[in-house]
């Protein structure tokens, strides 16, 4: 049987009972018979002659036709989405929504400021913004559940079209009158002899800077650790303190802030790509796809695309 014959309604329960992970569970989301979800995915499972769950006893696993198939499935009801929206609108950008996931550090301000600039351009444009870890935002993308995420990767991931990427090394951001302020480049180690405010640690820049701290030698003094980067930040206004970054995220904000990046001479504080990611093989609909090509512009990208970096720490 060819995918294209698919029903839809089979299709729908069957991506609701492999998101949600349970018959019951399906039923109580879409507020129908546990009886007459089984029999819909045991229809799919006939028509296409494979079995698509593991059933267990705590729930209903994928298997390796399910994931196929649920792949298939969330760019079937996307795609149907986006031409509903191109044959109501025929290229007009009202009545549209973007749904963007990205991380904390982006959701202070340079979301915020990109969003706000292309509704004056396109006001019929509406936002959802969902912030969370880089890994989760990417995985949001797999799922369907946004459109596109901005998110740092350190190897390729499978699912994903890669719009746009850059490398995004990790800088220390400091006062006008910070000691490191005066360096066109500082060492690891010249960083780590000042207090810094870092995330924590499951955050993937402090990772990185602890693992290089780690190789050196260095015992860094951290004021405040927090999964708050807006907290960081904050304290960084009521204490002379190094805060790491990427550039973008506080591009907006250097001159108000009085505050400068300066670069760390460490090649393992260049082990990120930034990338602007949307789900392999999907079509974009006309908000989704005007806006990326925004940030992509605002980024400088102009659609060039660079491979991650392979990690490696200094000195190997």
């Amino acid at each position: 049987m060819k995918l294209t014959t698919i029903h839809a309604v089979p299709l729908a329960y069957f991506l609701e009972v492999a998101q949600s992970g349970s018959l019951s569970a399906a039923s109580a989301n879409l507020h129908v018979a546990v009886s007459a979800i089984s029999r819909q995915v045991a229809r799919l499972e006939a028509d296409l002659g494979v079995t698509l769950f593991e059933r267990e006893s705590r729930g209903m696993r994928l298997t390796e036709a399910g994931r196929v198939v649920q792949q298939y499935g969330r760019r079937a009801f996307l795609e149907a989405q986006t031409l509903q929206a191109e044959l109501q609108g025929a290229g007009n950008l009202d009545h549209s929504t973007v749904r963007i996931a990205c991380t904390d550090g982006f959701a202070r301000d340079y979301m915020p400021y990109t969003m706000a600039l292309f509704q004056r351009r396109h006001p019929g444009v509406d936002f959802v913004l969902e912030v969370c870890a880089p890994d989760h935002a990417t995985q949001m993308v797999r799922d369907g559940a946004v459109d596109i995420a901005l998110a740092f990767v350190v190897a390729p991931q499978d699912g994903i079209e890669v719009l746009y990427s850059e490398i995004a090394p990790i800088y220390a951001y400091v006062d006008r009158k910070h000691p490191l302020a005066a360096l066109k480049r500082a060492t690891l180690r010249e960083v780590a002899a000042y207090p810094l405010v870092a995330p924590t640690p499951d955050n993937f820049v402090r990772r990185l800077f602890d693992l290089a701290c780690g190789v050196e030698g260095l015992q860094p003094r951290i004021l405040l650790t927090s999964n708050s980067l807006s907290a960081l930040v904050g304290y960084q206004a009521y204490a002379d303190v190094v805060y790491l970054t990427g550039s973008l995220a506080v591009r907006n904000n250097q001159r108000a802030e009085r505050r400068v990046l300066v670069p760390i001479a460490t090649s393992a504080m260049q082990q990120r790509a930034l990338q602007l990611q949307a789900m392999a093989g999907r079509k974009l609909s006309p908000a989704v796809r005007a806006f990326a090509e925004f940030l992509i512009e605002d980024m400088g990208g102009r659609r060039r695309s660079v491979p991650v970096p392979k990690p490696r720490l200094a000195g190997r």
